[in-house]
């Protein structure tokens, strides 16, 4: 049993290199898609949208309930 234990190793080996590259292109992406969404003011939700106060001031409170 010892002595067939590199070969089962050797088979995770690849697994784990498949799934490091996916994670990490994973990560690459989500990275890339935040700093796109923070390039744009309208979707850039740390500093505020412009249009927030505008789109607020079209709503309507809801009734009161009894």
């Amino acid at each position: 049993m010892q002595n067939n234990m590199w070969q089962i190793w050797k088979q995770f080996g690849d697994l784990r290199l498949v799934i490091m590259g996916t994670v990490g292109s994973l990560f690459a992406l989500a990275f890339f898609i935040h700093i796109v969404l923070f390039a744009s003011p309208q979707f850039n939700w740390l500093q505020g949208s412009h249009t927030l106060p505008a789109a607020a001031a079209q709503m309507t409170p809801l009734p009161k309930l009894l």
